[in-house]
């Protein structure tokens, strides 16, 4: 369908023709278009690619697509509220969103609902995940900016990860957050924010100091980075070299290391760039979707929309838009509301065999057993597909010896102890006073 390396995905607020589009990035044509509500800001991603997820606007509900299927049906995730910002884990793990000024993790396979994490004091706006999904970063209305460690927090999740405080709590913007970038390197990457308050800063991941303030003379709201990150966060590019912790720059300057891309006739909303950093996709209140050449600040392209632009975001190609034989290798669960607490039942002394496991044989077949079943199950399945060699049941059979003939000898110990505690309990009790 496509040969481009890359697409583009782009929802608008009106919902009259879709919800989300994805366009060939070099031709702007429209490729699938995915039909259902209208995704909030920040509310959009792809998972592992092999799904689309889309927080309404309106609605306590995530819709979830197929992207190798073209009968445009979605599946409906029930959140414990409207969600306002959400991202994936780069493997496709774990979905993270924001539900006012909560976090919730859930893991994709299962659906369970590994952590719940209340640090903000309000509305979170932004969320965004390392690279390689070590670390996760959030930003919100009560002008603060987190950053959060991943394992740190699947590690001690259950009933308190409430509890549970972030790596990093950077308070030095005034005003609202309305954009988080986070540049490549996993845990060594740097995270630029960008607020209300007219400044960009740049932090260190792994120490949490700010390496640069960029101070504008307009409001913030929206920042990106090439993978060099020798780009400024804003919609103006900056080549020059942090040469102070604080830098201003003016709308108007006419600085040679400078470039303003000139063209929206209102508020910009989203940024995203290519990968090999040429060209520059831009989302805007007028309606608007435009492609820039970064180097010289030129429009290549426009591509009109009927609303306003929430999300705009170029991706690698998935092979489910170039061919629908491209099946999901994940599969996907309905998302709980609640909190899982596998410990409960552990801690109550109650019978678990009623629980049942659901295996994966392949993609098109899944059976359901207990875990007695299934343990039996899955060692006859082994054998019979030949993964035990004559060596191997050779070897475990005489461990399975030596250990039966060292639990014998534990019973005779045990069982001549016991012997002796007796007879001498019985002597002293026959002895004459």
């Amino acid at each position: 369908m496509t040969t481009s390396r890359e697409v583009l995905l782009t929802s608008e607020a009106s919902g009259q023709m879709w919800n989300v589009c994805v366009w060939d990035f070099h031709s702007s044509t429209s490729l699938l278009t995915y039909k259902g509500g209208t995704s909030v800001p920040h509310g959009l991603a792809v998972l592992n690619n092999d799904f689309i997820i889309s927080a309404l606007n309106t609605k306590p509900i995530l819709n979830i697509w197929s992207l190798h299927k073209r009968d445009n049906q979605q599946m409906k995730m029930v959140c414990p509220g409207r969600v306002t910002a959400l991202d994936v884990t780069t493997n496709g793990e774990y979905c993270i969103a924001a539900v006012s000024e909560k976090i919730h993790i859930w893991q994709v396979c299962t659906g369970h609902l590994l952590a719940v994490l209340g640090r903000h004091y309000q509305c979170i706006t932004c969320l965004r995940c390392c690279d390689d999904g070590s670390y996760f970063v959030s930003g919100g209305d009560d002008n603060m900016v987190m950053a959060w460690s991943l394992g740190r927090v699947l590690s001690e999740a259950g009933e308190h990860s409430n509890r549970q405080a972030p790596v990093h709590v950077w308070s030095q913007h005034s005003l609202p957050i309305t954009d988080i970038h986070v540049g490549f390197g996993g845990s060594r990457a740097r995270v630029v924010s960008s607020s209300l308050d007219q400044s960009c800063r740049i932090w260190d991941l792994v120490s949490g100091e700010m390496i640069l303030c960029i101070v504008f003379d307009v409001s913030i709201t929206s920042t990106v980075m090439n993978m060099t990150e020798n780009m400024g966060p804003s919609i103006r590019r900056d080549d020059g070299p942090p040469i102070r912790t604080e830098r201003h720059i003016q709308s108007d300057t006419d600085s040679p290391n400078t470039t303003i891309y000139s063209g929206h006739s209102k508020q910009v909303t989203c940024l995203s760039l290519s990968l090999d950093g040429s060209q520059l996709v831009s989302g805007s209140h007028d309606s608007d979707v435009r492609v820039w050449d970064v180097h010289s600040g030129q429009c290549v392209k426009t591509i009109p929309h009927k609303g306003v632009i929430t999300n705009a975001r170029l991706i690698p190609t998935p092979p489910g838009v170039i061919s629908e034989i491209k099946r999901p290798i994940l599969p996907m669960q309905p998302f709980q509301r609640y909190l899982y607490c596998p410990q409960k039942s552990g801690e109550s002394g109650e019978d678990n065999s009623s629980d049942t496991l659901n295996l994966y044989i392949n993609q098109f077949e899944q059976m359901t057993k207990r875990p007695d079943e299934a343990r039996l199950y899955t060692e006859s399945l082994l054998q019979s597909r030949g993964t035990f060699d004559e060596d191997t049941s050779y070897t475990q059979e005489t461990s399975i010896a030596e250990l039966k003939q060292e639990i014998g000898q534990l019973q005779s110990a045990n069982k001549n102890l016991y012997n002796f505690a007796l007879e001498e309990i019985l002597q002293e009790k026959n002895k004459p006073f």
